[in-house]
């Protein structure tokens, strides 16, 4: 009896979403990696406006990595669209994440400029710079660090800030 209430509860106390280090993981993969973007979009798959904003965000960099990887045009925008809606839905209701203004800030810096989808690369890029000592998750904070500097969209002045 005790057997089969430790694995009820192994099998319902699992939780339905995967953990944040691994899409993490998946989402620096997949920009070279098509099947790293497939598993992190199959991860997310179940999120929904009901989930956590930063999953909700997550969802959106998944769509917008699928799109790197569809051959059709049409498909392309369509999938760039709904990434988009999520991680703009997800900084709506959560502006103060900054693993979420750090997401939309790789996005943003990465996609064509025709798109459109540039105008808050200097807000996100000043919000975690600001606020980059108050993250107490140390491998997202050198995620962070280390991203901002690969970037060419640091000032020689933010540069000498960061590297205190």
């Amino acid at each position: 009896m005790k057997t089969l209430a430790l694995f009820v509860l192994f099998i319902f106390g699992t939780p339905p979403y995967p953990e944040i280090t691994e899409l993490r993981a998946l989402y620096y993969q997949s920009a070279t990696d098509k099947a790293a973007a497939s598993k992190l979009q199959e991860l997310l798959s179940k999120v929904d406006d009901k989930s956590s904003e930063l999953l909700i965000c997550y969802k959106g960099v998944a769509e917008m990595m699928q799109a790197k990887y569809t051959m059709s045009p049409i498909s392309k925008y369509r999938k760039f669209k709904k990434g988009k809606e999520f991680i703009e839905n997800a900084v709506t209701l959560d502006p103060g994440n900054l693993e979420i203004r750090f997401l939309r800030f790789t996005i943003q810096t990465n996609l064509p400029s025709f798109l459109g989808y540039n105008d808050q690369i200097t807000a996100d890029k000043n919000i975690l710079i600001k606020n980059l000592d108050q993250l107490r998750d140390q491998p997202l904070k050198q995620l962070v660090i280390n991203y901002l500097f690969a970037s060419k969209h640091l000032t020689e002045k933010e540069r000498n800030h960061l590297k205190k």
